[in-house]
């Protein structure tokens, strides 16, 4: 086992767009989000992804509570391990492509402007980082974890090796967040992604994300079932 102190699926962003509190978690259109830019350079890799959400409030499902589309993945720039990315999503409800343009780090935390990225985004997006796990992956029981103290957020992230079908692995992910301000805010999820670790990529996921916080009285917690599968990419034509 092997701990980091910088993680990989939590950062300012990710933050803010799990916490964007009460219509909460996976909006189809992400508040920093901007409209395609023209004159793009070409891509050094490209990955689309269909994606799904589905959202319950206190265990119930509301107008608008699922949605599917795309999240595509340019890989612009490559430095120090560092990737810039351009990230493109698309929603069937809100089919306008939204854009944000960002950096993966060599550990897989993202540096992107607040509420820039989908929930789905959020959670395949630190898979591409180079070094996002431990050089060895072959064997089940492998397992890592991520702890990060950024007050007024405290986030504990464990992964673990749970299966291996050919070059893929499957990691169980479980994490735990709490936020020490005003809406008192615990998040938590769990689930299961397969991992291409020689693509450095997300071949598929499953995950639950459950956010209780307190706006107003009494506390809100909102449910978030997440799945994402690979559909194209351009290192493997």
């Amino acid at each position: 086992m092997s701990a980091r102190a910088t993680s990989p699926a939590l950062c300012a962003a990710a933050f803010a767009a799990a916490l964007t509190c009460c219509g909460l978690l996976t909006d189809e259109r992400p508040a920093g989000a901007a409209t395609a830019p023209a004159g793009q350079s070409a891509a050094l890799r490209e990955v689309v992804f269909d994606v799904s959400y589905a959202r319950s409030v206190g265990g119930a499902e509301t107008t608008g509570s699922r949605d599917h589309g795309t999240v595509t993945v340019d890989v612009m720039a490559v430095r120090n391990n560092a990737l810039g990315v351009k990230i493109t999503q698309r929603w069937t409800r809100n089919p306008t492509a939204l854009v944000a343009l960002g950096t993966i780090e060599p550990a897989g935390q993202l540096d992107f402007a607040p509420g820039a990225l989908s929930d789905a985004a959020v959670q395949l997006l630190p898979f591409f980082a180079p070094l996002f796990a431990p050089q060895t992956l072959g064997s089940v029981g492998v397992a890592w974890t991520v702890t990060e103290h950024r007050p007024p957020l405290d986030a504990r992230t464990r992964y673990a090796v749970t299966g291996i079908q050919g070059m893929a692995v499957t990691i169980k992910i479980v994490q735990s967040i709490s936020i020490s301000d005003a809406t008192h805010a615990r998040i938590s999820a769990s689930g299961a992604v397969v991992y291409e670790p020689h693509l450095l990529v997300p071949l598929s996921g499953d995950i639950t994300r459950k956010l209780t916080a307190t706006v107003g009285t009494p506390a809100k917690t909102i449910t978030l079932q997440l799945h994402f599968a690979r559909s194209s990419d351009t290192r493997e034509p």
